[in-house]
């Protein structure tokens, strides 16, 4: 099959070859070929398909169920038959026909093979489905669930869905699916696949789900999952008459956390969903109160962080969230990482391997601790950190070592975030003045050769961006967590707002002590800790004001950090004067040799 589609590829868009490989599948296993039909081209070589809209219709005619019969034929109007007439385009398809013909005939069922259909445009990012590794994990998370029915929000192809009421389906024959998709064409698709692979009985309704519920569609299903569209997280400007917003009073609200509550104003009293978002929706604090509400109802059974890059085209991580309204233990959630178990799926994608999935089901059915993979946290901690969701922040990791102390870095330091980036036209080659940037900090120095020049005169200049001896630089913006501590350079060096000055009051703590507790193992899981954003992690201030800190005897510090201080720059000088001598030494023995000395 996977041989056939590339050759389809060649010839047509993926998108094309989608619905014709959809069409062609159902007119095998449930149309005129499956009863023996007409279908060759007549007088033509017994092996030739007729592959055209009026063999493909005549082979539907007799399909039972209106709304199975309208989605058929809606999608027939999606193919580009013209197109297939082509020369070009005969054979690939004609070898497609033959391909399903050979898979009917070996006993392959209807469902395996719209499984293999659906798994390649996967593959290829046409529409972005739920990874079927993500897809297996849910299954196994929520398979012993009691209720009857499972609902699927925003649910593509209904992969998802069909996962989990599959698994449920062999405890419950009466089990009921529920669908849910915005776009018309793809809830054809989504009936087409109900349909082939049992739910008959089912149904798949078009709406959207950013729009106002109804009073009548309140509490009306046990089960929902919901993998929240990708690109689809734009601001949305609150609209108060929303029942789903009934306490949230911000103006704005990213749509993530719309269709969170969506899923949460449709469950039952005794309801479970099961909702996939971009890391984001954990920690922004646009919606703090949201997520205050959501743990104050005692309703996050759990948040389990998977692998980066799972979908295609895509690289960001994704979080998935089970909420239940029914929880046991009100006062307690599991938090679980398996975002480092992952491996290379064949395409350019990831997926959770299988000891990934077994530590999730162990952690979240047995309710178990697993140093640096789960954590077991009261209500009154994720209080104390703002109602953050994020699983980094509670789950203790197995180099951290453990410190009793109430200092935080506002104690004892100032945090500054830099300058807004100079414009181009303030940049001067003979500028008087040095502006840092992220490209900046090497190898945990500051190096002013790359660095950006500007006139004294630039509105960069302030006071309060100045960096002095003994500052501490962090990134506050970017791919990677770095840091430098600031050597004597000068009166004119300022930074950049992708970086962030710490300030350290000497008569409260030792820079160069804090210095070495950042960059350690322990302190960049604390700093990761309190990143958010995905891709490109953010460091804000007030973030780094409420970092916890060792606390140690201040003489001590002081001893230990002059010491420290007095070997860095004895080994700079040391530095120096070797490359000093190599540049010296290579000038000497390369002196004399025509074009080189």
């Amino acid at each position: 099959m996977a041989e056939v589609w590339r050759e389809l590829q060649k010839k047509m868009p993926a998108e094309q070859a989608f619905f014709l490989s959809l069409l062609l599948a159902f007119c095998q296993y449930y149309g005129e070929a499956a009863r023996g039909g007409n279908r060759r081209i007549e007088g033509g070589d017994p092996g030739e398909w007729n592959v055209s809209r009026e063999w493909v219709e005549g082979a539907l005619r007799d399909v039972q169920g209106y709304d199975l019969r309208v989605a058929l034929f809606r999608l027939c109007d999606a193919v580009d038959w013209a197109g297939l007439e082509e020369a070009q385009l005969r054979r690939p398809a004609r070898d497609l026909m033959r391909v399903l013909e050979r898979a009917r005939r070996d006993g392959r069922r209807a469902e395996e093979v719209f499984d293999d259909i659906f798994g390649l445009q996967e593959g290829d990012g046409l529409w972005l489905s739920t990874p079927a590794c993500v897809r297996e994990l849910i299954a196994d998370l929520l398979g012993t669930k009691r209720t009857g029915a499972v609902a699927d929000f925003c649910c593509g192809g209904a992969s998802l869905g069909l996962a989990l009421w599959k698994r449920l389906k062999t405890r419950n024959r009466e089990m009921r699916f529920h669908g849910e998709e915005e776009n018309r064409l793809i809830c054809d698709i989504a009936r087409i696949n109900l349909y082939v692979h049992g739910g008959g009985a089912g149904e798949i309704a078009q709406r959207d789900v950013l729009e106002i519920p109804g009073p009548s569609e309140r509490g009306g299903y046990d089960l929902i999952l919901l993998d929240v569209p990708k690109g689809r997280n734009a601001t949305e400007l609150c609209d108060h008459r929303d029942p789903r917003l009934l306490w949230f009073d911000r103006k704005n609200i990213y749509a993530d956390w719309l269709f969170i509550l969506d899923a949460l104003y449709r469950l039952g009293p005794s309801g479970t969903a099961a909702v996939l978002v971009t890391p984001g929706a954990l920690i922004r604090s646009n919606e703090e109160l949201l997520r205050k509400q959501v743990i104050e109802n005692g309703w996050l059974e759990a948040v389990i962080t998977l692998p980066f890059h799972l979908y295609p085209k895509h690289y960001t991580g994704t979080e998935l969230l089970i909420l239940n309204k029914a929880k046991r233990q009100k006062d307690r959630t599991i938090f679980i990482d398996i975002s480092r178990e992952y491996e290379q799926d064949g395409t350019n994608c990831c997926r959770i391997t299988e000891r990934g999935r077994r530590l999730a089901c162990r952690s979240f059915l047995r309710g178990e601790e697993i140093r640096g993979v789960s954590a077991v946290c009261s209500a009154e901690e994720l209080r104390k950190n703002r109602y953050s969701f994020k699983p980094l922040q509670y789950i203790r990791q197995e180099e951290e070592w453990e410190f009793d102390s109430d200092l935080v870095l506002k104690d004892v330091a100032q945090v500054v975030r830099g300058a807004q980036v100079a414009r181009r036209s303030d940049v001067a080659e003979d500028g008087d003045a040095y502006f840092l940037n992220i490209r900046d900090i090497r190898g945990q120095r500051i190096s002013l050769e790359s660095a950006d020049r500007v006139g004294i005169d630039s509105p960069v200049c302030k006071e309060k961006y100045r960096v002095r001896q003994d500052d501490i630089l962090i990134t506050s913006k970017g791919t990677a967590l770095k840091l430098a501590l600031a050597e004597d350079l000068g009166d004119n060096v300022y930074i950049s707002g992708n970086l962030t000055m710490i300030r350290v009051d000497p008569e409260k703590y030792d820079p160069y002590i804090l210095f070495e507790y950042l960059n350690s193992g322990q302190g960049r899981i604390a700093l990761e800790r309190i990143q958010s954003g995905t891709t490109i992690r953010i460091l804000s201030s007030a973030s780094l004001e409420r970092l916890k800190i060792p606390a140690y005897d201040l003489e001590r510090m002081k001893s230990v950090g002059a010491r420290l201080k007095e070997n860095q720059l004895a080994f700079y000088r040391e530095e120096e004067e070797r490359k000093w001598r190599f540049w010296e030494e290579r000038k000497r023995l390369l002196k004399g040799l025509e074009g080189l000395g």
